[in-house]
């Protein structure tokens, strides 16, 4: 399960771009396609999508071939965070995160002993194949993917310190609830919000921190991957069914 994620951190150190989607609604099926299709990942969103936990091990056995499984948990919650993991996740992305000690203290939360504070109960869980993996215990730390979201000045402001950490493998920019806390809403501010969404970039660029973004404030993917970011997640599961039931819609419709 975890050489999947061990791909992944490959491509990030080489500096190689992953892409990937949102998952919002309980589809297994969705997963299975993400990995058919050959997707880098899936962001499995608990955050704002209707996803609870009991709904995790039946998503995650959709989850096939390269194409790995990334939890995005509702809050920056230690426990939650070990639990995801627990049962089979191959990342983490972790909202709203504010300082460099909540950073260490949810990456610490999704390592073993001595690098972080997980809890063993191997023979338990789903992710070391109940026990049946002899080699989960040593490769997780390694192998297990973790993202802190930027979402606000001051974390923006963090970016490097956050990044710099050893247990954090990429920070990702999450530009809609930065314009909110900024006041930079809306496309007659997008001019204002990219400039100092660059400037981070830059930095952590030159500090060679992968950095990661979804399209937005009038930048498409092709930009995005020009600017440096490494990490592109574009569409969701409930865009992607919207946009084919609007387009049926004109279909029909049209004489």
């Amino acid at each position: 399960m975890h050489s999947i994620t061990k791909s992944l951190k490959s491509k990030l150190q080489q500096g190689k771009m992953i892409g990937g989607a949102w998952m919002m609604t309980v589809n297994p099926a969705y997963a299975e396609l993400a990995s058919v299709i050959g997707l880098d990942f899936v962001v499995i969103d608990m955050e704002h999508g209707a996803i609870a936990l009991a709904d995790l091990p039946g998503i995650l056995r959709g989850f096939s071939r390269e194409t790995s499984a990334i939890v995005r948990v509702p809050s920056a919650d230690p426990s939650l965070i070990a639990r995801v993991l627990d049962r089979g996740a191959h990342g983490v992305m972790v909202p709203r995160v504010e300082s460099v000690e909540t950073a260490l203290e949810v990456s610490r939360a999704a390592k073993f002993p001595p690098q972080g504070d997980r809890g063993l109960a191997l023979p338990a869980l789903r992710a070391s194949g109940y026990g049946t993996n002899p080699d989960y215990r040593s490769n997780a730390n390694a192998d297990t993917l973790m993202i802190i979201q930027l979402e606000s000045a001051n974390a923006m402001n963090l970016a490097l310190e956050i990044g710099k950490l050893p247990e954090v493998d990429l920070v990702f920019v999450g530009p809609t609830d930065l314009s909110a806390n900024m006041g930079l809403e809306g496309p007659d501010h997008f001019a204002a919000l990219n400039q100092i969404i660059d400037g981070v970039v830059a930095k952590c660029k030159a500090a060679k921190i992968p950095v990661g973004i979804i399209p937005f404030a009038g930048r498409a993917i092709p930009d995005l991957k020009q600017l440096g970011f490494q990490m592109i997640v574009a569409g969701s599961d409930v865009a992607f069914l919207r946009e084919s039931v609007i387009n049926l819609k004109k279909t029909l419709e049209s004489n």
